[in-house]
């Protein structure tokens, strides 16, 4: 009995193992329990430490906390800004009260730029007052900022021949032209963001107290886009508006006068709020998405995406954030899982979707683009191509009205959320004109009068909210390499789509012209770590292949109808760039087929790397299936069947991952499975009834893919039976599977220069 009288001397902060282990209530007496002393047990306490995982918990918070410390002062400073912009505005306007024979500071040395009367020369309306001496250097100082930052705003997408106007000329007269045009087109003293839900009555009842009223107090803008001077809640007016004549003759003191703009949440009838998305969105969600989609798209800010769901960092724009987030998740969720478990990931994009209504079509703000953009991603992922790019019009448009297509010099504004803007805009451009193309509609993209530069290639780590300045590129490959090689890719090469959908089909010369002065310096200029031949990290190895796949799919794309042309008439033109187009399209269709095929074998299988597998492959596997069907003794008929075997064999693997995969499958057996060596194909499947799983290495998923082919001598040794017209009519809705056939047979056929017309030209005129 003398075990029980242990005098305890404190307690511990966790049970004992053997409490823990029989799951009962341990006292935590040190250094020994009540339970062990009564029953005679071996009393042991683990020494507490403190895991990686909440040492990086606690740097991540401090993280956090430090970068909102510097948001907030970055805030209390512009708000000082402002208090001083408007007291040298009342100064400036109290000196012109002052009679001529009292202004003794006339009669002194000559007067700082700051100090000039308004009799002098017009003020730049470029900048706010407050830096007017810092401007009036010129782009001197610009220069050294640029140089400062390690690197230089000059890779703009568009030709910016006005960039080095501003220099003083010979005579020491500084040009005008730049100068107008940043009084036509000014930064923003904060942002875009823009709100135009309804706060109540604007104008009063009574006409007097209307003209008495101040016209700042109101939040709207007009619908003319002429009668907006300040960018406060106003949206981009760019320089043909008329609002940038305003800013030539509006006073300073009316157009800086303005207050922050209203949150979201802070209107007289807000949107309701939503329920914390913490309750169904786990950590494992968001590592998904940033794991597998972010590296491609880098819509939003790990760091601070992270930091806001964490609730270290405030989350903006209400339950805008909250719709971002469900939709991060979903697509977490659905690039992560195999198809046999449940829609977890729609049950997520339908929570975000329920939160949409017709009141977000009168907000703008860069969480909502940000949403709107994934959602457009995701639904065409979903087979719901059109709501898909109805979404992406949206965001599209709501990214202009941000101004996400505009830098300004001068303008202040962090490092981080300029390089946020620039992600967000290029990888919109990547996810519209991809979709222009898949679906072969008008391209809608603008091109031109846009001058925000390309995302630099830097790692986190380098450009945090506390950077001053912009770190100089990595020469290794980082999350933004992809999108900035993509979006470089498509501003390259949109003259030659907008050729391959005009009328009449451009020849054979033309296409290969554009190739070569387009795609093919484009093709040069991509990095040395991101090109084909070099082996990336396996987190970026979906993104630099999809990048060689899309290459090779538009110059099929371009090339296809010479090879048409050329099955369907069965022999080869005179024209030697006919015959050379029939050639790449051949070339890059095989190395197409083979590179899906490798880097199926190789990779990580998941639903997103399934999905543009299957587009890439099916595309490029129609070009041989066209080819053997109309020639199937030609010499390279042997090589043709090859790649359409190789094809067929990784559409089943792709089978467990993407349903379109069986239709797929039966589409190019209906086409050539004549043709072929074999008759079936049966997919063999595991006990649990799916094919293979993600979490497999690649040789174990492989090994689970079986053929059962069945041998059988060649039911059709001549080409098939059918006129050009009726393959024509039976191809077009495979070639664009995604576009309605009336709408595919429309921009493909055409009424006056369609298919016919150019299958029945001579070679020679081609």
């Amino acid at each position: 009995m003398s075990n029980f009288n242990i005098a305890l001397v404190g307690s511990s902060e966790q049970a004992c193992k053997e409490c823990r282990r029989r799951k009962a209530r341990c006292d935590k007496g040190l250094p020994t329990c009540g339970l062990c002393i009564r029953y005679r047990r071996h009393c042991l306490y683990e020494k507490h430490s403190r895991t990686p995982l909440t040492r990086k918990s606690v740097i991540l918070f401090w993280s956090a906390y430090y970068a909102y410390i510097v948001l907030i002062l970055s805030r209390y400073l512009t708000e000082v800004e402002e208090r001083l912009e408007r007291a040298e505005a009342v100064i400036q306007q109290m000196r012109t009260l002052i009679p001529p024979n009292l202004r003794t500071w006339e009669r002194q040395e000559p007067r700082s730029p700051v100090e000039t009367s308004p009799n002098a020369e017009p003020f730049n309306f470029s900048t706010p007052v407050v830096v007017e001496a810092e401007m009036s250097g010129g782009d001197a100082d610009l220069a050294e900022v640029d140089e400062d930052s390690g690197t230089t705003i000059t890779d703009r997408p568009v030709d910016r021949e006005a960039s080095n106007e501003g220099v003083e000329n010979e005579n020491g007269n500084q040009s005008q032209e730049p100068v107008r045009q940043r009084m036509l087109e000014s930064p923003p003293l904060y942002d875009f963001e823009w709100c135009e839900k309804e706060t109540g009555p604007i104008r009063r009842l009574s006409p007097k107290t209307n003209a008495e009223g101040n016209d700042e107090e109101s939040p709207m803008s007009d619908g003319m886009a002429s009668l907006t001077v300040n960018e406060r809640g106003g949206g981009y007016l760019g320089v043909a508006s008329g609002a940038a004549m305003l800013r030539l003759i509006e006073p300073v003191s009316r157009r800086r006068t303005s207050s922050r703009p209203q949150p979201v949440d802070s209107l007289t009838h807000p949107m309701p709020q939503q329920p914390s998305p913490n309750r169904h969105i786990t950590e494992t969600m968001i590592d998904a998405y940033f794991r597998l989609y972010h590296v491609s798209y880098p819509i939003v800010h790990e760091p601070i995406f992270r930091a806001q769901y964490s609730e270290l960092i405030p989350r903006p724009n209400g339950s805008c954030w909250t719709i971002l987030a469900y939709v991060v998740a979903a697509i977490g969720v659905w690039t992560s899982s195999a198809a046999s478990s449940p829609a977890l990931d729609m049950d997520l994009f339908y929570r975000a979707r329920s939160m949409l209504n017709f009141d977000y079509l009168e907000v703008g703000n860069l969480t909502l683009v940000q949403a709107l953009t994934l959602i457009s991603n995701y639904q065409q992922k979903r087979d719901k191509p059109n709501s898909g790019y109805n979404y992406l019009g949206l965001a599209v448009r709501m990214a202009m009205g941000l101004g996400l297509h505009k830098e300004f010099e001068g303008w202040k504004i962090s490092p981080l959320n300029m390089e946020i803007r620039r992600r967000v805009w290029w990888s919109l451009c990547v996810f519209d004109v991809g979709a222009t193309i898949t679906f072969s509609r008008p391209d809608v993209w603008p091109y031109k009068g846009v001058d925000v530069s390309f995302p630099l290639n830097v790692d986190d780590k380098d450009l945090t909210a506390a950077s001053q300045s912009y770190p100089p590129e990595s020469n290794a490959i980082t999350p933004y390499t992809a999108v900035s090689t993509q979006a470089r890719f498509h501003v390259a090469a949109h003259l030659c789509y907008e050729k391959i959908i005009s009328r009449p089909f451009p020849t054979a010369e033309e296409l290969l012209r554009l190739d070569s002065e387009h795609i093919e310096p484009w093709r040069v200029s991509i990095p040395a770590y991101f090109s084909e031949q070099v082996e990336v990290p396996p987190r970026y190895a979906l993104s630099q292949a999809v990048m060689s796949w899309r290459l090779r799919n538009l110059r099929i794309v371009m090339y296809r109808p010479f090879v048409i042309r050329r099955a369907l008439k069965g022999r080869a033109g005179s024209d030697e760039a006919s015959n050379k187009a029939y050639c790449r399209c051949l070339s890059d269709a095989k190395s197409s087929i083979e590179m899906i095929a490798e880097y199926w074998r190789g990779q990580e299988h998941n639903r997103l790397a399934a999905w543009y597998s299957l587009y890439f492959l099916f595309q490029a596997a129609l070009v041989p299936c066209i080819c053997l069907r109309n020639n199937p003794s030609a010499p390279e008929a042997k090589d043709w069947r090859a790649q359409i075997v190789s094809t067929l064999h990784v559409i089943t693997a792709l089978s467990s991952f993407n349903t379109s995969s069986d239709r797929c499958h039966q589409i190019i057996l209906d086409l050539c499975g004549n043709y072929l060596d074999y008759r079936r194909v049966e997919h063999h499947q595991d006990a649990s009834g799916a094919v293979s799983t993600q979490h497999e290495p690649p040789d174990a998923i492989t090994n689970t893919l079986e053929l059962d082919i069945q041998t059988e001598p060649l039911l059709e040794t001549q080409p098939v039976g059918e006129s050009p017209q009726t393959q024509i009519n039976s191809i077009i809705n495979m070639m664009w599977p995604n576009v309605h056939p009336i709408e595919a047979a429309d921009v493909v056929m055409g009424d006056q220069a369609g298919w016919m017309e150019f299958l029945n030209s001579e070679a020679a005129g081609i």
